[in-house]
């Protein structure tokens, strides 16, 4: 059978690619493949900036599941500017706006500055929570070693043949006096102000002027002031950067770059891959990061509650806090599973997430089963990719996320799990002895959920139990007299899906279904809503609920 996962059949169609795009010539033989990712650093880097290095993750994972030597190198674009200051920043740090994150302090004092502070929690978190094997690259640093020197000199030697490749995807050609060099100014360290006024092989001359934005939205800049400082760039000195098109070209050229998948945007017609490819391939001589029809790109963004993933709209959070709240293996599901298709995500659901990925994993070990061949070997496969370190021998305890929220606010595991595994096996989630690796991942579920459940849970999921019936419930003699009978139900051994028909059979026969549910949520957390009650019940465990009970 021919790969069925997407990232196998991106590897198999790399490993026979024989010819360059644009010009007429065979590609060089490869002996490592590379493959690249790269994240501006201009603002905090969250989940949304994860979800295309776990994607080329996906790719490393399957060159090596063919024997391949690969590599993912993980770029910080460091020497962008700063455009904005980012939520969470201190707000003195707009006198910094326009110059290259690389030169920022860093915003908590720990670090050299505010890029590598960034990219070490960003990395970091990336190998070391979600499993991510990269080698991290920086373009500042590439910049002021040298190590582009070269290809910036070959970039101004072809200036002519660069502008012909970009004015096609413009509809105005490009000044004859443009160069793709953008310096940083010697006086104020800005890069966004410098406009270049002359240019000869060795750098180009420039003044520091004002920078206007084009567009903006709501408590936006408008402008980054200039100092007025006029001097000179030296291009083997690196204090600069070349514009997208060209230095995307340049990039793939220096390191070698075999594959790089990106968003849509950047694969409309004219769009800035298709320029680069083109520049990459007839002036740096290397052939374009396999564009042709493949299953990764372009691939489609998440969106948060039907609103784009943004940090301004606070709908984010970093790599290195999900972890908190949620198995890193359920993000990479989220990435992973579906790329071309516009997908919405809410923090609310991260449960049924969970459940979804529980199931791979029943589907995995074969305790859940699929009749159809094709998709069972896709799912198995979507489950390898998704999983961090090595891959359970057996199918471990799984304890649904929903129903660990409920036991972690009302056992607290962080205290006594014995108390948590108690109130487990009394709902049936828990049968026989436990290892101290089952023990392990049950505490770092019940902990994920409980904290889920602080932060994003609907308000029918947050729980405080009252021991002690409030005076001002007021019950009509059929509520009571189902609780009457709830009471001596309660009695009896019940597995959670079987008390929740009773206690809807209970509602039924006191002709009020709706308002007996209602008024059992009121007396146990004081709320109209909340979990479904079975479960719920045994959670909290039937002698307690029923010694509630006899307080009506």
């Amino acid at each position: 059978m021919p790969p069925v996962f997407w990232s196998d059949r991106l590897a198999e169609e790399l490993i026979k690619r024989k010819k360059y795009n644009y010009i007429d010539k065979d590609i060089p033989k490869i002996k490592n493949y590379f493959i690249k990712s790269s994240t501006s650093i201009s603002g905090i880097p969250h989940i949304g900036n994860a979800s295309d290095v776990i994607r080329h993750d996906a790719l490393l994972r399957s060159l090596r599941s063919l024997g391949k030597d690969a590599k993912l190198y993980w770029i910080a674009e460091d020497m962008d500017a700063l455009r904005k200051v980012p939520a969470g920043i201190p707000k003195e740090f707009k006198k910094y706006l326009g110059m290259p994150v690389a030169d920022i302090p860093c915003p908590e004092n720990c670090c050299g500055s505010y890029s590598e502070h960034f990219c070490k929690l960003f990395s970091d978190s990336l190998k070391e929570k979600f499993g991510v094997d990269l080698v991290f690259k920086s373009t500042s640093q590439s910049y002021r070693s040298g190590e582009f020197t070269p290809y910036i000199k070959k970039a101004m030697d072809n200036l002519n043949l660069i502008k012909e490749i970009w004015n096609k995807s413009r509809e105005n050609p490009l000044p004859e006096n443009w160069t793709p060099w953008k310096p940083v100014c010697a006086n104020c360290g800005k890069i966004m102000t410098t406009v270049v006024t002359d240019y000869d092989e060795k750098g180009v001359k420039y003044v520091c002027k004002d920078y206007e934005f084009k567009e903006y939205g709501k408590n936006a800049y408008t402008k980054v002031p200039g100092c007025g400082y006029e001097g000179e760039s030296k291009f083997k000195d690196g204090n600069g950067k070349l514009l997208w098109r060209v230095e995307w070209a340049m990039e793939w050229a220096a390191w070698k770059i075999s594959f790089e998948g990106a968003g849509k945007e950047h694969f409309m017609p004219s769009g800035s891959f298709w320029t680069a490819g083109e520049i990459s391939e007839r002036v740096f001589d290397w052939p374009e990061p396999h564009p042709s029809e493949n299953p990764l790109q372009p691939y489609e963004y998440l969106t948060v509650d039907n609103n784009k993933m943004s940090a301004s709209v606070g709908n984010v959070v970093s790599t290195w806090d999900w972890p908190d709240f949620a198995p890193p293996q359920v993000l990479r599901l989220i990435f992973l599973k579906k790329l071309r298709k516009v997908r919405d995500f809410s923090y609310q659901k991260i449960p049924d997430y969970v459940d979804e990925y529980d199931k791979l994993q029943r589907i995995y070990f074969g305790i859940e089963k699929v009749d159809n061949e094709k998709e069972l070997v896709h799912l198995k496969r979507l489950y390898e990719m998704i999983e961090i370190g090595n891959i359970p021998k057996e199918l471990p305890v799984q304890i649904p996320f929903s129903f660990a929220s409920l036991i972690s606010q009302l056992s607290k595991p962080n205290e006594s799990m014995e108390k948590a595994i108690s109130l487990l096996k009394s709902t049936g989630h828990i049968t026989g002895d436990l290892s101290e690796e089952d023990l392990k991942r049950i505490k770092k579920r019940l902990l994920l959920a409980r904290e889920w459940a602080r932060r994003y849970a609907p308000e029918q999921y947050k729980i405080k139990l009252q021991e002690k019936i409030p005076k001002d419930i007021k019950l009509s003699p059929e509520q009571k007299r189902g609780f009457e009978i709830l009471r001596d139900e309660l009695q009896r051994d019940w597995n959670a899906d079987d008390l929740q028909n009773r206690i809807y059979e209970i509602g039924k026969e006191i002709g009020d279904v709706k308002g007996f549910f209602q008024a059992l949520y009121k007396i146990l957390i004081g709320k109209k809503y909340g979990p479904r009650t079975g479960p719920f019940i045994l959670a909290i465990g039937k002698d307690k609920v029923r010694k509630i009970l006899e307080q009506i």
